[in-house]
């Protein structure tokens, strides 16, 4: 994430009564409306009313508001239809009613949904690995980012191709020359057969200067998003920063993850952090590791060494307060660091 999101304030859920939203939406209490007790309401429901040109006409006894009035609340149900489909989809064409709240807070400004998506798509992505089978993220968004990654390509072929004008639209351009694998089985070949050196670390067509690297008190950041809250380590990938990828920190992240109930705890602590972020340059180098980050990556991950700090993989106090000191500042890389780099063998940077 960039710098520029540090500004904005993330945005906290909120789940509407039943009434709340039919409010919201301009329409009258209905209490046969029993999903909404559940925090969720249909597309076709919302098309329905909103979608259909004679919407406010054919179901006018459930309306609070004139035709006049209708036509801006359409505005809102198309805004709260389009995330609930493409952003955070449900299964079965269910709309989370909590949408309604967030367009709220993205139209008087000063607030990002970035975070709430990320946290999502991240939450997601757990689900599945634990056998869930609809993924409830956004799957597009995820698609344009993995296929990129996996497209290992010359610097300039984003830099022309890719800095100028809208950079979703510009993506089938970069993309170009991609050979896509077709059917699950040939995306399970394809997956199966990478390895680290044939990634697209870093976009080239990217340019912000800055990004947020991890939290003040915590080495990553906590996400809130619309069902829960979700931690981030992007410590785990400073490669995709043109950073040097050393042995990340292996912290206990699954405690600060969890899911949204009644009540929104450590909301207020997450946000005061959220203001407090550290940066990090995003460089143009190539994407380095040290030489004990490939040893680290190569053993079991039962037998990886966890030393004092939740440092793993350094076995001395030397390497020890070497490692704090690196990960404690802003990354600047030190002489003793310089003379452990060492390229990923086979990769091809213009």
């Amino acid at each position: 994430m960039g710098l520029a999101y540090k500004e904005l304030e993330m945005i906290v859920p909120h789940k509407p009564s039943p009434r709340s939203f039919l409010k919201q939406m301009g329409m009258c209490h209905n209490p046969n409306l029993l999903c909404l007790k559940e925090g969720w309401i249909s597309l076709e429901f919302l098309y329905s009313r909103f979608g259909d040109e004679e919407g406010h006409q054919n179901f006018h006894r459930e309306f609070a508001c004139s035709s006049a009035k209708w036509e801006r609340y359409r505005l809102n149900a198309f805004a709260v239809a389009l995330l609930g489909s493409l952003v955070f989809p449900r299964e079965r064409g269910k709309i989370h009613t909590g949408l309604c709240y967030v367009v709220r807070m993205l139209a008087r400004g000063g607030k990002t949904l970035v975070p709430m998506i990320l946290a999502e798509i991240l939450r997601a992505l757990t689900a599945c690995t634990k056998g869930k089978r609809y993924f409830e993220g956004c799957n597009f968004l995820l698609q344009l980012w993995a296929v990129e990654h996996f497209y290992q390509r010359a610097n300039k072929v984003d830099i022309v191709r890719g800095t100028m004008g809208n950079k979703i639209i510009n993506h089938p351009l970069r993309m170009k020359h991609f050979i896509s694998p077709v059917g699950t089985e040939d995306w399970f070949t394809y997956l199966k057969e990478r390895s680290a050196v044939e990634i697209q670390w870093k976009y080239y067509w990217l340019k912000p200067r800055r990004a947020i690297i991890r939290g003040n008190e915590l080495y990553f950041i906590e996400l809130i998003g619309l069902n829960g809250v979700q931690p981030y380590a992007p410590l785990r990938v400073l490669r995709q920063f043109g950073q040097i990828q050393m042995i990340p920190l292996r912290s206990h992240m699954s405690h600060y993850g969890y899911d949204f109930g009644s009540e929104l705890p450590q909301v207020n602590t997450i946000l005061r952090r959220w203001k407090n972020v550290i940066t990090i340059d995003v460089q143009e180098h190539r994407p380095f590791c040290t030489p004990e980050y490939y040893v680290w990556l190569l053993e079991d991950a039962e037998h990886r060494d966890l030393s004092e700090g939740d440092l793993p993989g350094f076995g001395d106090e030397k390497e020890r307060r070497w490692a704090r000191n690196l990960l404690n500042t802003d990354y600047d890389i030190t002489p003793e660091m310089k003379k452990q780099i060492v390229p990923n063998i086979g990769e091809q940077h213009d």
